[in-house]
């Protein structure tokens, strides 16, 4: 098991609509989608490759009836270019050439088209209540493109925090803590059941989950007692 495969499966069992951000191959949505509360999934990745195979497999492994597919860069701005580093084989895909060292190195990049989290709820008229984030790196950049749906404050962000030589936990964290002051929410470290309030307490880490939740909003009992690593299973 993943550090958060447990941790997504507890959560997936409060949620209802999903957006799955950087999908990659759909590891996570099967994930989810076995919990089998959720109604409607959104899977976005830049990657077609990545993003066909996350569509098959969750046609050969569970019933997609509620699931779209988006193939787009999510961002902060609509509509612009930017580099991406992949291979689609279920490596590290980055925008950033120091984190996907894979394709970097043997000098794998294309340019893809961005959106953002505010775009795609109007475009699909999907409020979700989870939204899953792993874009090894530019988790800023995308929450930047959500300001609107935290305004509503009925979405939980659960956020895989990335380091890499030109970015450093440290810098990561403090923009996500200034991200959850300006639309009031708070950030909880999962390894330790914590409230963030320092970019200093995971400045060590090179990776590690974040729960987002609005400012009024309990850190859910049903995580207490899953430690990071745990191996998924039933919640009740």
């Amino acid at each position: 098991p993943d550090y958060d495969d447990a941790w997504l499966l507890a959560l997936s069992r409060e949620a209802r609509k999903v957006f799955d951000i950087g999908c990659n191959i759909g590891q996570a949505a099967l994930i989810m989608l076995h919990a089998n509360q959720i109604k409607e999934i959104l899977l976005i990745d830049p990657d077609p490759e990545a993003l066909s195979k996350a569509a098959q497999n969750l046609i050969h492994n569970h019933p997609s009836q509620q699931a779209r597919f988006v193939c787009a860069f999510v961002s902060d701005k609509e509509d612009q270019r930017v580099n991406f580093y992949s291979i689609a084989r279920g490596a590290a895909s980055s925008m950033y050439a120091s984190h996907a060292v894979t394709a970097s190195s043997i000098g794998v990049k294309k340019q893809v088209i961005t959106t953002t989290i505010d775009h795609l709820v109007d475009q699909y008229s999907i409020l979700p209540d989870l939204v899953k984030i792993d874009t090894e790196g530019a988790e800023r950049l995308v929450l930047q493109g959500a300001t609107q749906l935290a305004k509503r404050k009925v979405t939980r962000f659960f956020v895989e925090m990335h380091s890499n030589p030109e970015l450093s936990m440290h810098n990561n964290a403090q923009a996500i803590l200034e991200w959850c002051r300006q639309v009031g929410y708070r950030a909880w470290y999962l390894k330790e059941k914590i409230e963030l309030t320092s970019p200093e307490t995971i400045s060590h880490r090179g990776r590690c989950h974040l729960l987002l939740l609005p400012i009024h909003e309990e850190f859910p009992e049903i995580l207490r007692n899953i430690k990071q690593g745990a191996p998924p299973q039933e919640i009740n």
